[in-house]
């Protein structure tokens, strides 16, 4: 699924054309990679981690720099950054709620990330080897 503006519309058309039985999701933002590039979720109680929602992640690899005032403040450690490079992984009942949490800030939401962010919920990583 294409990032952009209309993102939470073609997410609720997606979820409508879907069959009924399907209770999980795998959403691509970009070109799909490899699913066995990722560890694999724990299986159990429908989730596809420890939240309804998941996403593949790399570390950062960059050295990261905190700007106030256009001025260098400091290097961020880079030991808990990650990439969300997706895919995301994401049951039925998350989507839905998803979405429906997110519905007064729909103008903003251009990827999945914004509407994970706009929603409120948290999401779970799933790291890439």
């Amino acid at each position: 699924m294409a990032p952009g503006p209309a993102i939470v519309e073609r997410l609720r058309q997606a979820l409508a054309a879907a069959s009924p039985g399907a209770n999980r999701f795998v959403i691509h933002e970009v070109i799909p990679s490899p699913l066995e590039q990722y560890v694999p979720p724990p299986s159990g109680k429908g989730r596809v981690g420890a939240f309804p929602i998941s996403v593949a992640t790399v570390p950062i690899t960059d050295t990261c720099k905190e700007v106030v005032d256009g001025l260098v403040r400091r290097t961020v450690p880079r030991e808990t950054l990650v990439e969300a490079r997706g895919p995301w992984l994401i049951t039925r009942e998350g989507l839905v709620d998803t979405l429906a949490r997110a519905i007064a800030r729909e103008g903003e939401i251009t990827d999945m990330l914004s509407l994970c962010e706009a929603a409120g919920v948290r999401v779970s990583i799933l790291p890439r080897k």
